[in-house]
């Protein structure tokens, strides 16, 4: 008896008090300061389900773990683009069997995809229910796509958690992949490893996980879409079931902030937004320049429905593109510039109805000042940046160690896409003007998309045509039109031809009416003759060969209705040049002139 329960007692010791041997905790897997060392083993049948498409025929889409397991790939719920596929990872020389893996982005993948580093999302509980490592249930390997830092996202991240902003956590880890027949430990290179937004995150910063969380795409300003839930599932993307009454705060939120006046606004919002965490959250995107974001693209943020005292939370998601990244819109001087109240191209209704309310913008500007006094600024970024040293040398030793001397770890950024400046002199630059910005002692940069070199290839054709025009038609300067300045610009169309405000134009004296009204730089790329033939086809309804500003307005009505992606009735920067393309206006033949 006294034999077995001391027999007991040792194996207890053993396999219980005792931690396995290379074990990790989650501290240890986001620790910035230490290069961890991940190999990914596949077979070649998972290496060829894991391409995207590659798994539909094999997959099933609703298939049980162990179903999954058998087959050696599950599909992600709702979507059979990526799937995942059964391998086994070894982290620090730990060994994980049964491990979840996929690809994973958008743009950083099609940037990466025919190499082998590509981004991935890792899930230990995807083949076996209740899987964990580190207790963590998943996270993702960011192939630092368009970064030659590597370390953009690492930068951003801390920063929005310094400022208690529900953020991930971040580490890095040199990723090795072998796949059966093909590949024998190959170096893909120094990953970001990044904390995912799952139940686990969500309880630990809300404390609870049962409430609405959403990866919106394409929505900024927050659009007003109708009065009812289903019109914003499909943006919004829930992931998890929606509860009625939690849907309804976003579709609230969104009419409050598109058709309420000044003072019901201010009045309510507090009781649907978490105001001072949103403008933390404006305040830390506003800083590292995050373009590709709610404020601009209305892409890569998540937002929480908190059961517990109804209001939305905003969480800021993949940042490769920080700190000058996203150069659509301005040089790298320009961007360092960027204005710490209207860091977004256009506009963006919610940010600019928030900071309208005076108690409101001074808890931003406080804010702000707070980032840049303690956190954001030179010697704490050069901190920083020392701490994640043994990191860059750990990847510089494997670059040599595979033979990669002298070749990139990330893909090199050609043709159109922004080439992200060297990330430290930007940083430098950038604390500094935020800090003259805070003094009162500069004036920001206020983006736009105005510069064809720097614009989207399928934008640069339009975009001279589109500035030219948004600068003629807006009259009250807030970088978007409205129904009665595109009448405005209609008049003086039929102005210039003589005609009167009530009468129409015939195609001969459009032409002339035109050239008069065009820049000369304009009227060298496009001639006069080229609009007045695009605006007969699009705008006179009734054939006549006239167009009057009526029919104008009315062609422009039917366009700016299909491109009115935020739906506050009016057309920014963005989406006239993209409603220009769309409408077939004649082309720049040589926009890089």
């Amino acid at each position: 008896m006294g034999r077995s329960f001391i027999l007991i007692a040792i194996l207890g010791v053993c396999f219980c008090a005792q931690p396995a041997q290379g074990a990790h905790s989650t501290r240890d897997v986001f620790d910035p300061a230490t290069p961890h060392t991940v190999h990914i083993r596949l077979s070649a049948a998972g290496w060829d389900a894991m391409q995207p498409g590659g798994a539909g025929k094999k997959a099933v889409a609703k298939a049980t773990r162990e179903e999954g397991r058998t087959a050696g790939v599950r599909l992600r719920p709702n979507s059979s683009g990526y799937a995942y596929v059964l391998a086994e990872m070894e982290f620090d020389g730990q060994k994980i069997s049964d491990v979840g893996i996929r690809f994973k982005g958008n743009s950083s993948y099609a940037a990466s995809a025919g190499t082998l580093r590509r981004p991935m999302k890792v899930d230990f509980d995807r083949f076996i229910e209740g899987g964990r490592f580190a207790g963590l249930e998943s996270f993702n390997f960011s192939n630092t796509t368009y970064d030659p830092s590597q370390v953009r996202e690492s930068v951003a991240f801390w920063l929005y958690r310094k400022l208690d902003v529900p953020a991930s956590r971040t580490g890095f880890a040199l990723v090795y992949l072998s796949v059966a027949g093909k590949f024998d430990r190959e170096f893909l290179g120094l990953y970001t490893l990044i904390e995912e937004i799952d139940q686990q995150f969500l309880k630990e910063h809300f404390g609870n996980n049962d409430g609405l969380l959403l990866k919106p795409s394409g929505m900024r300003g927050l659009a007003y879409l109708g009065e009812t839930w289903d019109q914003y599932a499909g943006i919004c993307s829930p992931r998890g079931e929606v509860r009625a009454q939690l849907g309804q705060k976003i579709v609230d939120l969104a009419r409050l902030t598109h058709r309420a006046d000044d003072a019901t606004f201010r009045a309510k919002v507090g009781t649907l937004l978490a105001v001072d965490e949103f403008l933390r959250y404006v305040a830390v995107t506003s800083a590292v320049i995050s373009f590709d974001s709610f404020l601009s693209t209305g892409h890569n943020y998540y937002m929480y429905v908190n059961p517990a005292d109804g209001l939305i939370y905003f969480i800021p998601w993949d940042l490769n593109m920080t700190f000058g990244g996203y150069g659509w819109v301005g040089t790298v001087d320009e961007l360092a510039r960027t204005d710490i109240a209207r860091a977004y191209a256009d506009h963006n209704i919610l940010i600019e109805r928030l900071l309208a309310v005076p108690e409101y913008a001074s808890a931003y500007r406080a804010h702000v000042y707070k980032l840049s006094s303690q956190w954001f600024n030179p010697e704490r970024m050069r901190e920083r940046r020392g701490l994640m040293q043994p990191v860059m040398d750990a990847a510089e030793k494997a670059n040599h160690a595979s033979g990669r001397v002298g070749n990139p770890t990330t893909r090199p950024v050609t043709g159109t896409w922004p080439i992200a400046p060297e990330l430290w002199p930007f940083i430098e630059m950038r604390a500094e003007w935020i800090r003259l910005q805070l003094e009162g002692n500069a004036i920001g940069f206020k983006p736009d998309f105005r510069e064809p070199k720097r614009t989207l290839l399928e934008w640069a054709a339009h975009t001279v045509a589109a500035v030219a025009f948004m600068d003629g038609a807006d009259l009250d300067h807030d970088r978007r039109l409205s129904d009665s300045e595109i009448m405005a610009a209609a008049q003086r169309l039929l102005a210039a031809g003589n005609v009167p405000p009530d009468g129409s134009i015939d195609h001969a004296a459009a032409i002339a009416a035109l050239d008069k009204l065009m820049s000369e730089d304009l009227r060298r790329r496009v001639p006069a003759k080229a609009w007045a033939d695009w605006l007969f086809a699009i705008a006179d309804g009734n054939k006549d060969g006239r167009v009057s500003a009526a029919e104008m307005l009315a062609a422009y009505k039917r366009f700016q209705a299909s491109g009115d992606t935020d739906r506050d009735g009016l057309m920014d920067g963005r989406e006239l040049v993209e409603q220009m393309g769309g409408a077939g206006a004649p082309r720049d033949p040589d926009p890089l002139h």
